[in-house]
C-alpha cells in the first residue's frame, strides 16, 4: 500500500537514497522495496507508532527494523540503513500528510487499530491540508 502511495515519487526517492549513501540506483531500489515491505509489516502488526513517524521521529522506525539487513542492501551496515531511511522519511511523511486516502489505507493495514486517523489528520492540518 505504501508502494502505491509513493509510486509517483519512486524515482526521486531512489535517487535521494543513492546519492545520500553512495550506493547504485539498483541497490537503492532494492533497499526501498525491502524497507517499504518491512514498514508495512510493522504497521500491519501494530508494532509501529505511526504518529511518531509522522512527526519525523525515525527512532520509532529504526528501533523496529532489521537495520543490518537493510544496510547490507546498500553495501554497508546499520549507518547506511539509517541514512537510507532518512532519505525515505521526508517523501513518506509528506505523502501521508497530504493524502486523505492514506488514512484509510493505513487503517486497513493496521486492522483498524486506533489513533492512526487522528495522527494523520493532525499532520495534514499542520501542512494546511485539513
Amino acid at each position: 500500500m505504501l508502494s502505491e502511495l509513493l509510486s509517483g515519487e519512486r524515482d526521486g526517492i531512489i535517487s535521494a537514497i543513492s546519492s545520500k549513501v553512495g550506493a547504485s540506483e539498483g541497490q537503492a531500489g532494492g533497499f526501498l522495496d525491502k524497507a517499504i515491505s518491512m514498514i508495512e509489516g510493522l504497521i500491519g502488526s501494530g508494532d509501529l507508532d505511526i504518529s511518531s513517524l509522522l512527526k519525523g521521529d525515525l527512532s520509532a522506525l529504526t528501533s523496529k527494523l532489521d537495520l543490518g539487513s537493510l544496510g547490507s542492501m546498500l553495501g554497508g551496515g546499520e549507518d547506511k540503513a539509517k541514512q537510507g531511511l532518512e532519505a525515505l522519511a521526508g517523501p513518506l511523511t509528506s505523502k501521508l500528510g497530504e493524502s486523505s486516502d492514506a488514512v484509510g489505507m493505513l487503517e486497513k493495514l493496521a486492522g483498524g487499530k486506533g489513533g492512526i486517523g487522528g495522527a494523520i489528520g493532525g499532520i495534514g492540518k499542520m501542512f494546511g491540508k485539513g
